[in-house]
């Protein structure tokens, strides 16, 4: 089977380079532009023309990424969909992002505004570590659009998916992850001590996962 991985927003191929030394014959889609107030369905669309639905594939998302595998999942036939540090659905997003839906605080904020902050916050992400994770966090950050940043934000806290996604989605989660927090997530496989970017730091686990949902023969 195919396998096409979307990263996670302000990130691009780099972070799936622990992935992609275990799954080499693997595709990463990375972002394209979107256009103001686009919802992250009709964005999704966008990367159909490049997936090959004439064979077997398998969406994988990370954070971001795995918004848009949700939404792809809609429209096609996957094989699988797995969701590495992401969210289902609205429910599993914490409190202080559905909040913003309806007191629109992040508006005045820029792009730019969003990368400074996010270079405060990125040992956060690892948990406080400082490590050379998080010295490509802040590259990729750094290399990032800033005006899809701003987009991808608002887009995230206006996302509003019906609940009729895929009941056989693979989910794994870190315990640890502070951006979406493990205990808002439903059935899903739980990393111990995993970060939100537990992809990087805890490879060889996540692979180990990875590799055992990929070899499962299951039909949805």
């Amino acid at each position: 089977m195919k396998l096409y991985m979307i990263p996670g927003l302000g990130a691009d191929k780099r972070m799936y380079a622990p992935q992609l030394r275990t799954f080499p014959h693997a595709t990463v889609l990375e972002h394209i532009a979107s256009s103001k107030g686009e919802s992250i369905a009709d964005y999704a669309l966008r990367f159909v023309p490049f997936i090959d639905t004439m064979q077997p594939f398998v969406l994988l998302g990370t954070s971001l990424g795995g918004m848009v595998a949700v939404e792809l999942s809609r429209v096609l036939q996957p094989e699988k969909v797995i969701l590495i540090a992401s969210v289902k659905n609205r429910n599993e997003l914490p409190y202080f992002i559905r909040s913003l839906k309806y007191l629109p605080l992040h508006k005045p904020f820029s792009g730019d505004f969003y990368k400074r902050f996010n270079s405060l916050f990125v040992s956060k992400l690892d948990n406080g570590r400082h490590s050379s994770v998080t010295e490509l966090i802040y590259q990729m950050t750094a290399d990032a659009s800033s005006d899809f940043i701003e987009w991808a934000i608002d887009a995230v806290i206006r996302w509003e998916p019906p609940e009729d996604y895929r009941s056989d989605i693979f989910h794994l989660h870190g315990t640890k992850d502070l951006l979406f927090p493990y205990s808002r997530i439903k059935n899903a496989i739980p990393v111990m001590n995993g970060s939100h970017v537990m992809n990087l730091t805890m490879s060889a686990e996540v692979n180990r996962i990875l590799y055992e949902i990929l070899a499962t023969n299951i039909n949805h």
